[in-house]
């Protein structure tokens, strides 16, 4: 099994007249690397899943992009389940 990274790290700084908050390895800790950006209540959270090996016999790197809003979020709820 993996050794998985459990440290925590959190900066907290202010730009403009907002306060934002990083925490690197709080959440999907079975990530390869997260990252939670906060501002108010406003957070975005971040992940990236890697091989810990590469394969020489690949000539481009693979990359997949997956963006799920929810519709809560915008505070939009769908109908239907009743």
């Amino acid at each position: 099994m993996n050794k998985l990274n459990f440290d925590i790290n959190t900066v907290e700084f202010e730009y403009g007249n907002r306060k934002y908050k990083i925490e690197t390895g709080k959440v999907a800790r079975q990530a390869t690397a997260s990252v939670m950006v906060s501002s108010g209540d406003l957070s975005v959270l971040t992940t990236v899943v890697a091989q810990k090996d590469n394969d020489p016999l690949k000539d481009f790197f693979p990359l997949a992009v997956f963006y799920q809003e929810k519709f809560y979020a915008a505070g939009r709820i769908p109908g239907g389940f009743f």
